[in-house]
């Protein structure tokens, strides 16, 4: 199977640069503040001011015009769509800004709440019913779920590690898929955060194959 990948890059809308900022500027100072006492409790408000600054990325309509965009050219190809998220809340979104679009049809979510029948019900309902054309799932549900009806995915962001991208793609990957060839996007909003995630997953890809090649 060919395996091509893509990285699309977009830009932040100014509507939503000026409160990208104002969060970039709130995670130095308690970045600040906890390098000088190493608190927990700043450690937690870091954290959450990354998962805001995430969450902007993620609703920046460049990034979701993008991924309308893949997934029109897709469907009228008669072709599938996997969106992978790490986020609950920006899976509910994006099935529901997708849900909305009349070019995006068949839009189905596997959600955390589900019950592992409802889980099969809903992966099946995807994989064999040729006008289910969209699936958005999450890392949390996605680990060993056979998504070959599919032969597009897209990162909509990034976990923690490579080897999780790598589960990721093996939704679609799988011999047990009749495709040919299939592509993986990674959508990234420029100078922001979720690009540096991208990146740190790549860097440690290239430290994967350095030490496979050692």
């Amino acid at each position: 199977m060919k395996v091509i990948e893509k990285q699309m890059v977009v830009s932040m809308e100014p509507q939503f640069e000026t409160e990208y900022l104002k969060l970039m500027n709130e995670y130095f100072a308690a970045s600040e503040r906890n390098s000088r006492s190493s608190s927990i409790q700043e450690k937690k408000q870091m954290m959450a001011i990354k998962d805001k600054m995430a969450l902007l990325c993620n609703r920046n309509p460049e990034k979701l015009k993008t991924l309308k965009t893949i997934i029109k050219e897709a469907s009228n190809s008669r072709e599938k769509t996997v969106v992978i998220t790490k986020s609950n809340i920006v899976a509910a979104e994006l099935a529901d800004e997708l849900t909305k679009d009349e070019a995006a049809k068949g839009v189905l979510q596997i959600a955390t709440q589900l019950s592992i029948h409802g889980v099969n019900e809903v992966s099946d309902r995807f994989n064999k019913i040729p006008e289910s054309t969209v699936l958005i799932v999450t890392d949390a549900v996605s680990t060993g779920i056979d998504l070959t009806a599919a032969n597009h995915l897209v990162h909509y962001d990034y976990p923690a590690r490579y080897t999780d991208i790598l589960q990721r793609n093996n939704r679609i990957t799988r011999q047990t898929s009749h495709h040919p060839e299939v592509t993986v996007y990674y959508l990234v909003t420029s100078g922001k955060i979720d690009e540096f995630d991208y990146r740190e997953c790549m860097n440690e890809k290239a430290n994967i194959d350095i030490k496979s090649t050692v």
